[in-house]
């Protein structure tokens, strides 16, 4: 059982809470950001993209990058202090075996994307973490191994 002051509950609860992150990949000229809706599936994160977004594009030339989840700013909070998750892996397209559920598992997090699935510029993608950064707000920063990864997301 987690503490409810725990970095583990802190991890749990702003993943269930954000649907979306930043994703920043190598473009032409340098590092590009981009916002895109997530769902969780496996310990890994699943993102649909579209081939017309340049980070589509950038994805296909380097698969390396970077993916920022934040808790949202509130009125009275200072941003500096506010709990994030920082990744870094690769992705790549979810394989024709595990498309069907990884689908399904995206479309009950993110029900309003379903028509985007009819769109033919649009994939799935699966982003694999190798590296994972916690701060849970001022002096609380710590490295989340790829084993507590998975049990925080319910993989082990």
């Amino acid at each position: 059982m987690l503490k409810a002051d725990s970095w583990e509950q802190g991890v749990q609860t702003l993943l269930a809470q954000s649907r979306i992150c930043f994703l920043s990949t190598r473009g032409k000229q340098g590092p590009e950001t981009s916002m895109a809706p997530y769902a969780l599936h496996g310990g890994n994160i699943l993102l649909h993209l579209s081939g017309l977004a340049k980070h589509f594009s950038n994805i296909k030339t380097s698969p390396y990058i970077g993916l920022m989840i934040c808790t949202p700013e509130t009125a009275g909070e200072s941003p500096l202090g506010l709990p994030r998750l920082s990744l870094q892996g690769v992705v790549a397209p979810v394989s024709d075996g595990l498309l069907e559920r990884a689908k399904a598992v995206y479309l009950a997090r993110l029900p309003d994307a379903e028509p985007l699935f009819a769109f033919a510029d649009f994939r799935l993608f699966q982003f694999e973490p190798e590296h994972i950064h916690w701060v849970g707000g001022f002096g609380k920063a710590r490295t989340v191994s790829l084993a507590q990864w998975r049990k925080l997301v319910g993989c082990s």
